[in-house]
């Protein structure tokens, strides 16, 4: 295939995509073509169930709407519950190779999951793309694979849009308070470095355990304190327990609370108490651009609910694994590996480059604020900033950010 004809396909993927929910019924109808089927083993039940739902929610949407836009041939996923349990998946994620000759996985939730798959793709032959796994960790030299890819926003990424942010902020001192595991301690570690690259203080860091249901002693230490700003790290019901609870303390009303990742779900369980809340957003659906207006209104006219970032983060992942296999015009790992390396694809956060060093998409940086709303039962996140990919994206296979200064 030559340049040109090779640039030809990726536009054509590219608009394919971009148009897919866009397209009208009579081109979604099922096909007997044989299926592209791609393997998701996520947490359909356990701590980090709700992220798992929204996975499938996206899974499913596509499998409805795109018809046969990849390849001339339709989409169908098969869904694994591993619980959140690194042994589970690793057992799961084999399953679909071997039994069921599943070789493309997707929508894996932990980041600890992520790790114990990725030593065994090349054995398996099998093609791995992160829709949410944030440990910073996953496209260094320590980690990294070939057959590994992360489209999605990092802890690191997340934790450097919201300091730049902050640089300019009235709080001088904060605390975090993040959940003990790969990705929690990730992102704390990255918020630390980059608050105090801007010049502010990290006083103090709370790890919680893993399932935990009471943060009332996790609250006290947080308002004992004294630091006027509060970063979290929590996510599924870890952090729907800790924001429920945190408005019965009145802690947004004692500190500024801010988090790496803005969730429309711990939004509805603050409630009006959300308001104010500040932190970076790995997908923020009021972003005003032509693709993510065609994903939003499919998502709301067939679920009737607010896509959140997990959302928003699984189209996107989707997007460029479609992107990739017409490149390839393959499913086999071997191709899709260099056809993935250096691709680049407007999606629904706008333009991504998966880079050949690392693996790791470059992303824009949103910063966002919640808001009270005139069209939506419930608060929304409103964008107050947005930074180049340039400006978030780590060096090159680190967590780290020397080039940038």
């Amino acid at each position: 295939m030559t340049k040109t004809q090779t640039r030809r396909a990726v536009l054509r993927t590219g608009t394919a995509a971009a148009a897919m929910l866009a397209a009208p019924p009579f081109l979604r109808l099922a096909t007997a073509a044989t299926p592209i089927k791609i393997g998701i083993p996520t947490v359909i039940t356990g701590g980090y169930a709700i992220l798992g739902q929204q996975t499938m929610r996206t899974c499913k949407l596509v499998e409805k709407t795109i018809g046969r836009s990849v390849l001339g041939r339709p989409v169908a996923f098969e869904y694994r519950d591993t619980q959140g349990n690194p042994a589970d998946c690793v057992r799961k994620c084999q399953e679909l190779v071997e039994r069921d000759g599943i070789n493309l996985i997707a929508g894996v939730i932990v980041s600890s999951e992520a790790r114990a798959i990725m030593p065994k793709l090349a054995e398996w032959k099998a093609f791995f793309i992160s829709h949410g796994n944030g440990d910073g960790l996953l496209t260094t030299k320590e980690f990294l694979v070939p057959n590994f890819f992360r489209a999605n926003t990092s802890a690191p990424m997340g934790a450097r849009t919201l300091a730049l942010y902050l640089k300019d902020a009235p709080e001088k001192n904060f605390v975090a308070l993040g959940s003990d595991y790969a990705w929690g301690r990730s992102s704390v570690g990255a918020f630390e470095e980059q608050i105090k690259a801007v010049g502010k203080n990290l006083t103090d860091k709370i790890f919680t355990p893993v399932g935990n249901k009471d943060y009332s002693t996790y609250i006290a230490k947080v308002i004992q304190s004294g630091a006027q700003g509060c970063y979290i790290a929590l996510q599924g019901d870890e952090a729907r327990s800790f924001y429920s609870q945190a408005t019965q303390y009145e802690l947004p009303k004692r500190i500024q609370l801010f988090t790496e990742i803005v969730a429309q779900a711990d939004i509805r369980t603050l409630g009006k108490d959300s308001i104010g809340m500040l932190g970076s957003s790995r997908y923020a659906f009021t972003y005003d651009t032509p693709e993510n207006k065609k994903f939003t209104e499919a998502f709301l006219a067939e679920y009737k609910e607010i896509p959140d970032w997990t959302d928003g983060e699984m189209y996107q992942a989707l997007q460029i694994l479609f992107a990739s296999i017409e490149k390839a015009d393959s499913t086999e790992a071997d191709k899709l590996v260099p056809a993935m390396e250096n691709l680049e694809v407007t999606s629904v956060k706008g333009p991504v480059l998966m880079r050949q060093c690392d693996h790791q998409g470059e992303n824009q940086g949103f910063v966002v604020r919640v808001a009270a709303s005139d069209k939506y039962a419930e608060p929304i996140p409103e964008i107050v900033k947005i930074y180049p990919r340039q400006a978030i994206t780590p060096d090159c296979l680190s967590t780290g950010y020397k080039a940038a200064g």
